[in-house]
């Protein structure tokens, strides 16, 4: 019984162990897709990150560097800045650069891989570069739009057929809209807009690995008659040094009866809805968390799904508080305090009011303590009569202050993280009413640190080894 016991304790802590340190990137797994290119034609780039088994690591999401030792000119993807590229959750454990990587010289070529932090976790991935051979049969098609058709929108979608991974250059009214490169499928599509009310000519060519241009599709002519929705005004109040997560309301004066009326501030879409008032548009919102500069875009689309953009039209600031003033400075309340009346004189009410007495107070988080359970860590205090609320910051890794919520009652609850060990530093701030109109802010309270992820595997592990020495300890007593 006792041996069976020590084996099962044994496989427990062994299970833990090998479920902490599982998955982990052996090396890469680089793929040029195709196995000869030639000098200046684009190919595909796909990195993986594998463990020893070949099996791809689904959670890897660190920095690579990307360069070839072989070829020092050749173009590397867009996206890798710097010869420096960083998984994120939306490459699905799989990044994949199309029509990207363009080689300069001939001969065998090597694209390495390694890991940023790691130079043993690497791969190199080697594709033949050859001169292009002048037999080819290069052509291109557009498919569509179709010749002599009416556009009763501003853009048009333009599709074409040529080789893969060739440069396309596409031309309206002779002159040129776009250049890019032809996909895996021989198929390619572009939406070009902005177009005029007139009528157009589209022509599109395509380039050999020198940009010279080795063919040119036949004209398409179309006509665009479309009547873009108008943009008046755009009025945010308040418009400067807001807070972070401030309410803000946003009011935009265009065409009537728009279809769509949206407004784009840090990449979030806020869609207006129409007031009561002709050509006013409205919504109420809050403002981004971070301290930054922001530009408010436009976007109005009416029932023809004709569209007009407005970029920007408008900005807005978000002001950051600065962690090292704000205990330096304190606001106070002013409380008035009555002055006997004298009975021998008679004063007006305006004299009185002179000789009102003005006194300060000043309101202060006292008591600030800090719970540990298990999945969360509760920050508590004791509470200010005259508080209406509570906001909450947490210090960033540059010394400032984010506002992260706003609480009724004197208790903030911080979920524990799970995938690794974390503290962060809170600071609670009263806000209390001075006013009918107006809140204060007062003073903020002393940091606090909260361990945001828990130590139950480390504990387990270590109750483990204590169960195991008991254990041991009784056998010997035994024999």
């Amino acid at each position: 019984m006792r041996l069976v016991l020590k084996i099962l304790l044994s496989l427990f802590v062994l299970i833990q162990v090998n479920n902490t340190f599982a998955a982990t990137v052996d090396h890469f797994d680089v793929k040029l897709w195709s196995s000869e290119t030639s000098v200046n034609k684009s190919v595909d780039l796909t990195i993986e990150a594998k463990d020893k088994s070949w099996n791809i690591v689904k959670d890897y999401k660190w920095t690579i560097l990307i360069l070839s030792e072989t070829d020092t000119k050749a173009e590397l993807p867009k996206e890798i800045k710097d010869n420096s590229y960083t998984f994120k959750t939306s490459d699905q454990w799989k990044v994949k650069f199309e029509n990207s990587l363009v080689f300069k010289s001939v001969w065998k070529q090597e694209i390495n891989v390694f890991d940023l932090d790691n130079e043993d976790i690497f791969w190199v991935g080697e594709i033949n570069v050859v001169w292009e051979s002048q037999t080819q049969d290069i052509s291109i098609e557009i498919l569509s739009p179709e010749d002599w058709v009416i556009i009763w929108t501003n853009y048009v979608t333009i599709s074409w057929k040529t080789q893969k991974n060739h440069k396309v250059k596409i031309k309206i009214n002779w002159t040129e809209v776009k250049s890019t490169n032809s996909n895996w499928e021989w198929l390619f599509e572009e939406k070009i807009t902005d177009l005029e009310n007139w009528d157009s000519v589209i022509v599109a060519s395509v380039l050999d690995s020198d940009s010279k241009i080795v063919w040119t599709s036949k004209e398409i002519k179309i006509t665009v008659k479309a009547d873009n929705p108008i943009f008046n005004s755009i009025k945010i109040t308040p418009t400067w040094d807001l807070e972070p997560e401030s309410k803000i309301n946003i009011e935009v004066n265009a065409t009537k009866w728009l279809e769509r009326v949206n407004v784009i501030i840090n990449d979030e879409i806020i869609e207006l809805t129409e007031s009561d008032k002709d050509w006013v548009y409205v919504w109420k919102t809050t403002a981004p968390k971070d301290a930054w500069e922001y530009n408010v875009d436009v976007t109005l689309v009416n029932d023809l799904w004709n569209i007009t953009n407005k970029k920007p039209a408008t900005k807005i600031k978000v002001m950051m508080i600065d962690f090292e003033s704000g205990t330096d400075e304190i606001v106070v309340d002013i409380v008035e305090e009555e002055v006997e009346d004298d009975p021998e004189t008679e004063e007006d009410e305006s004299l009185v009011n002179q000789n009102k007495v003005k006194t300060k107070k000043i309101y202060k988080i006292t008591n600030l303590q800090l719970t540990k359970l298990k999945t969360k860590s509760i920050l508590s205090w004791d509470p200010i009569s005259e508080a209406i609320s509570y906001n909450i910051y947490k210090q960033s890794p540059w010394n400032q202050l984010v506002l992260v919520d706003n609480v009724k009652e004197p208790r903030y609850e911080v979920n524990i993280v799970w995938n690794k060990v974390t503290y962060d530093y809170f600071v609670v701030e009263p806000v209390v009413k001075w006013e009918e109109w107006e809140t204060i802010k007062w003073q903020l309270s002393e940091v606090t640190e909260i361990q945001t992820w828990p130590k139950e595997l480390i504990l387990l592990l270590f109750l483990s080894l204590v169960i195991w020495f008991f254990v041991t300890k009784y056998k010997r007593k035994t024999i």
